[in-house]
């Protein structure tokens, strides 16, 4: 296809584009940890402040995602204010620190809204992928995610500052649509970050004070200094310091093995197609019992096409938190299965008889 009359504009517009991109593009020096970074490695945390210089810089398709993610934060903040719902406390910076004074975690909080009973509970704003949207519903659903994890960490750290045991992610999908996620606080899980990022700065204070002066900590020394490696080599795999500054022990050698068993090889292939439509079963499966929650009463019996379907009340036992007491909640839990013909008109003349037995 031959040169247009526009294609130089065009390559212009491009080149402009690109370059204010990059301009956004540098690395910047951090001294502690970051709350929008709260990993799950505290190695990785402390790599992080001491090794900075060293981590990739966003690609230019990323940072226009992420401008276009802020552009589509200020619009949701309007859209909200017209709706009458205050926010306060925007954008307000906070650390926290340990018992010793020192700075285990800097950032800021997108704000605060009244709910109802609830004053000053804190939210964070995300912009997500509308193919990614439906697929978190949950602070679950999060946590499971190597990256998607953070955000709910990330509340809890806000709410353990604030001394309030619940906050909420407010997620836009670019499209328009919203989507609120409880986080209520997990104290299991902000004790472990708690002690993760103690770990880390712990061992950044060692290696900057082992490293005055002249004195300079070489690569060896600080393997020993660092924390444990991550003792799952999936995650490993998708940590920016792998063999960057990083390399634990199960992927040294000369390179990454070569495993030669096709029929593993088939089951991960086989996995990869599955992903999707496990989505979609997760999807379809929260939708259907939503609606038959609303719908059905305990002992219900219902057919619907060629399925029956039994609500049956459940109790749940939910442990003693430090906020809260031990207590047992209820719940439907319901038992779909496919039936035949024959098993629906039995079932329905099952049904008559019971009523007309009640008339008598």
């Amino acid at each position: 296809m031959g040169e247009t009359k526009l294609d130089a504009f065009f390559a212009d517009i491009k080149t402009r584009r690109e370059q204010q991109l990059s301009s956004n593009q540098g690395k910047w020096p951090r001294s502690n940890p970051v709350a929008s970074d709260i990993s799950r490695c505290a190695r990785e945390t402390a790599l992080g402040v001491l090794h900075w210089e060293d981590r990739p810089a966003f690609g230019l398709d990323m940072i226009a995602r992420f401008e276009a993610g802020k552009e589509q934060e200020n619009i949701a903040y309007a859209k909200m204010l017209r709706l009458g719902i205050e926010i306060t406390e925007q954008q307000r910076l906070f650390e926290l620190k340990d018992k010793k004074g020192r700075l285990l975690l800097r950032g800021k909080i997108d704000g605060k809204m009244n709910c109802g009973g609830k004053v000053g509970v804190p939210f964070d704003l995300k912009t997500m992928h509308p193919n990614l949207f439906d697929r978190f519903d949950t602070v679950e659903d999060l946590l499971m995610h190597p990256f998607f994890s953070k955000y709910p960490k990330q509340l809890m750290a806000y709410e353990y500052m604030n001394n309030i045991d619940i906050g909420f992610l407010w997620i836009d999908n670019m499209l328009g649509a919203w989507k609120f996620i409880e986080v209520p606080m997990q104290w299991n899980l902000m004790e472990n970050i708690l002690k993760q990022l103690e770990t880390a700065v712990e061992t950044i204070e060692v290696i900057k004070k082992a490293a005055t002066g002249d004195v300079v900590v070489d690569a060896l020394k600080e393997m020993e200094l660092l924390p444990p490696y991550h003792f799952d080599p999936s995650y490993c795999l998708k940590c920016w310091a792998f063999k960057r500054v990083c390399t634990p022990p199960f992927f040294t050698g000369e390179g990454m093995k070569i495993i030669n068993d096709p029929e593993f090889a088939d089951k991960i292939t086989r996995r990869a197609e599955l992903d999707a439509a496990a989505t979609e079963y997760d999807k379809l499966d929260k939708e259907i019992k939503g609606t038959l929650k609303e719908a059905m009463k305990p002992m219900d019996n219902w057919i619907i096409g060629d399925w029956l379907i039994t609500a049956e009340e459940k109790e749940r036992r939910m442990k003693a938190q430090p906020a809260k007491e031990a207590h047992t909640s209820k719940y439907l839990s319901f038992d779909i299965q496919p039936i035949t013909e024959e098993d629906a008109i039995k079932k329905s003349s099952e049904d008559y008889e019971a009523n007309l037995t009640k008339d008598v």
